[in-house]
């Protein structure tokens, strides 16, 4: 396939791909049935069009066995350091706290779903914006431009989600980049998903809104004060100053990162 071919199935692939993810709404309404029909679309769109440059869907970067393990465990990790420090500090300077709270059902169990449906929203939008159209904005245009746009469409996609405002717009256009820059230095797409979902299940698991959703844990609820400007109030901590530091400090790091590229993509 030539490169203006692949540039314009690139672009459908992003394009629609985001407009399917619109008409089931994960990123709106975290639930199973919308989350599952969003996995197969992102799949079989990125499959069709990895096989019609006949190459395998794991050139987008999921190879299998270990690797995919290791991959999915260090973003997971870094996800966790990057928005934990973000609650940790919440909580030490007296903004968040936590109560009980007399809904029925086991935390334990509240998380493991949770988890699971958080896994399958990363997962899926990680297809559609640092699987292949990435690789084909980069190829085309380089990596700088590559992140850029995908950012962008990845920031304008959660605009419909609640209490959507210019500064959780600006942070989820650099969570955006921070991503595309996990995925251009490792090229794992496991890595980047793990990376994801580390992210959003600390805020999760914290009962904190994730990109303006509200979450239910069941036996415990938040008490979030504190500057608005710094919180994220009803948006989450995506809404503050905070995430924003870390954010950028985070894709800075992964950018200049001692390790490399080359130790980076064996992850």
């Amino acid at each position: 396939m030539g490169g203006f071919a692949a540039f314009v199935y690139g672009g459908l692939l992003l394009v629609g791909g985001a407009f399917a993810l619109l008409g089931v709404r994960p990123s709106t309404d975290l639930a199973y049935g919308n989350v599952a029909p969003a996995v197969a679309v992102a799949l079989l769109a990125s499959w069709t069009f990895t096989r019609l440059e006949s190459r395998p869907l794991a050139s987008v970067g999921l190879p299998g066995g270990a690797r995919a393990l290791t991959g999915l465990a260090r973003g997971a990790a870094l996800g966790l350091l990057l928005i934990g420090s973000v609650v940790l500090a919440f909580v030490l300077c007296g903004w968040l706290r936590w109560s009980g709270d007399a809904e029925p059902g086991s935390p334990l169990l509240g998380a493991a779903s949770l988890t699971a449906l958080l896994a399958g929203a990363a997962f899926v939008e990680e297809l559609l914006f640092r699987g292949y159209p990435f690789q084909v904005l980069e190829a085309r245009f380089g990596a700088p431009v590559a992140i850029s746009a995908t950012s962008l469409v990845f920031g304008a996609l959660h605009a419909a989600n609640p209490n959507f405002a210019p500064l959780p717009a600006v942070n989820i256009t650099l969570a955006g980049a921070l991503l595309g820059v996990a995925y251009w230095r490792t090229r794992s797409l496991w890595f980047v998903t793990g990376l994801h979902l580390g992210w959003n299940w600390v805020m999760a698991v914290s009962e904190l809104s994730v990109s303006g959703l509200p979450i239910d844990m069941p036996g415990y609820e938040p008490r979030l004060s504190g500057p608005v400007a710094w919180t994220g109030g009803a948006f989450g901590p995506e809404g503050g100053l905070l995430v924003t530091a870390v954010s950028i400090l985070g894709t800075v790091w992964l950018w200049r990162s001692a390790a490399g590229r080359e130790s980076l993509s064996r992850l």
